[in-house]
């Protein structure tokens, strides 16, 4: 074990995985592990009956999700279903907008994304960029940071990267980006109305870059990353009409995996806005 609790990467991703997801039911026990979780099943899908059902698997979803952060090469050779709509749309010669959400282990799901193009960049919070005081925090950030690295991907902050990635996109780059970011714009989004931040709807319609929305899930000890077709600026007439499009798309994903979800009501996200 590492000192935050992760098996050693050099433990099989099976046996990993396993502990994970043991350390995950047994946080079910932990009075305050439980109401967080029941409160996030609430933010995704509302009261509904299998809600400790869920809440449970959110539990175990999250462990899992922090164990494969330790372990990057698990990514590699993940299967890609739809892997041909991100060539389609890469092949075109337009900007790709990669769309994903924080469901799975969404983290390094660019990993599945830089063999397919020379270059692929990605906007990253601040938080990634800035150490912690907290020992176990800083670990994190920091592997999170050379995940990415490794892989060969270009970060650019959010804070102020809109000029210079709507550049790379004019120039047929790709950019992969999260949709379920907190912002300003009030979206329908899992059936309620959530503020959020509409930079790649506008970012497309601006620029002309397809966008491919993307996801990542679990299966058993394995990762799949799923590849949706593009979808084209040119068919919507503004970019807010755009921007209902993917919510509607990354809704249906999240609510036929509703546990999936990273914490909606975590510090800073749109839950914890409303």
């Amino acid at each position: 074990m590492l000192a935050n609790g992760h098996c050693h990467p050099r433990v099989p991703a099976r046996l990993a995985v396993a502990v994970a997801v043991a350390r995950g039911r047994a946080e079910w026990r932990d009075p305050q592990a439980r109401a967080r979780a029941r409160a996030a099943i609430d933010a995704i899908v509302g009261d509904v009956p299998e809600r400790d059902a869920l809440a449970r698997a959110h539990l175990i979803e999250s462990a899992v999700r922090e164990e494969l952060i330790w372990r990057p090469t698990h990514f590699d050779g993940a299967r890609f279903a739809g892997r041909e709509h991100a060539e389609r749309a890469l092949a075109s010669g337009r900007g790709v907008i990669a769309s994903f959400i924080h469901s799975g282990p969404f983290p390094a799901l660019t990993r599945s994304l830089v063999d397919l193009t020379e270059r692929t960049h990605a906007i990253a919070g601040s938080w990634l960029f800035a150490p912690v005081a907290d020992p176990v925090q800083e670990r994190r950030r920091a592997r999170w940071l050379a995940n990415l690295d490794q892989a060969g991907v270009i970060l650019h902050r959010a804070a102020g990267s809109y000029p210079v990635v709507a550049d790379l996109l004019r120039s047929g780059e790709l950019l992969v980006t999260g949709f379920d970011v907190p912002g300003p714009y009030e979206t329908d989004f899992l059936g309620r109305r959530v503020s959020l931040a509409s930079g790649s709807a506008r970012l497309a319609f601006e620029t002309g870059a397809l966008v491919v929305p993307m996801w990542r899930a679990r299966e058993r000890w394995r990762v799949l990353t799923t590849a949706a077709p593009a979808v084209d600026p040119a068919e919507h007439g503004s970019w807010e009409e755009l921007h209902g499009t993917l919510a509607a798309i990354h809704s249906r994903w999240i609510l036929a995996r509703p546990a999936a979800l990273e914490d909606p009501c975590r510090w800073g996200w749109w839950a914890a806005q409303a």
